[in-house]
């Protein structure tokens, strides 16, 4: 058993500005915690797993590839299906903590928009 206080780590994410920290990893699972600063995200894009995000602090603008965008804020989850596009966006005016989990291990593949209409 591992175990892990979300607070402490999203608090020495922003502590030191880590925009990643791994939190637990398998052959088949892992876990993190994401920070980003106002105006910070991920660009547009899918895993091969299945993928969670829960939001520990912030507000954060989730959109998919068909343009669709829900704001989430503190204790919103959302789920990706395989190969779902999104992107991910602090939108509000404090940091952004999300933990994340996907059913693969780290190092699996992160598949940019532009990569597949090329």
């Amino acid at each position: 058993m591992q175990f892990v206080d979300l607070n402490r780590k999203a608090a020495e994410a922003k502590t030191e500005k880590q925009r990643k920290l791994n939190l637990f990893g398998t052959d088949n699972f892992r876990s993190w915690i994401l920070y980003f600063v106002p105006g910070d995200g991920t660009d547009m894009h899918y895993h091969a797993s299945p993928e969670t995000f829960l939001v520990i602090e912030g507000k954060a603008s989730v959109k998919g590839i068909d343009g669709e965008e829900k704001i989430i804020g503190k204790n919103e989850v959302v789920f990706f299906a395989a190969k779902d596009y999104y992107q991910i966006t602090n939108v509000g005016d404090a940091p952004l903590v999300l933990f994340g989990n996907r059913s693969e291990a780290f190092g699996g593949p992160h598949v940019t928009y532009q990569e597949q209409r090329s």
